[in-house]
């Protein structure tokens, strides 16, 4: 496994789920909201070159948020738009979660 599969695995992902969300987006806050969250890590993936911590952290960013929005939103995804999700969720939880080091001061609830 080279160090540029996560970056190109997850921009295929996260394309994907950019196709899939396009079918059912509206003109809501949230759909406006989530729509800028796609668009500014799949810049930030077309530039990526290195799996690093920064990666990781952006990666991360990213799914809290857009996990907040998918979750507890006004958003309303068809079933495709979940099944990417889904799809997005596993990726984050075997390549990001595990590999993520945060530094400084945390909280734990």
């Amino acid at each position: 496994m080279t160090e540029t599969d996560p970056i190109k695995r997850a921009q295929t992902l996260i394309t994907e789920l950019n196709k899939a969300y396009q079918v059912c987006k509206q003109a809501t806050t949230d759909d406006v909201r989530f729509q800028e969250q796609l668009d500014n890590i799949l810049c930030f993936l077309s530039k990526a070159e290195t799996v690093d911590n920064r990666f990781l952290i952006e990666l991360e960013k990213f799914y809290q948020t857009s996990s907040l929005l998918m979750g507890l939103s006004a958003l309303n995804p068809d079933a495709p738009t979940r099944a990417a999700w889904r799809a997005y969720d596993r990726f984050h939880f075997d390549q990001v979660k595990t590999k993520l080091s945060l530094y400084g001061p945390t909280l734990i609830l």
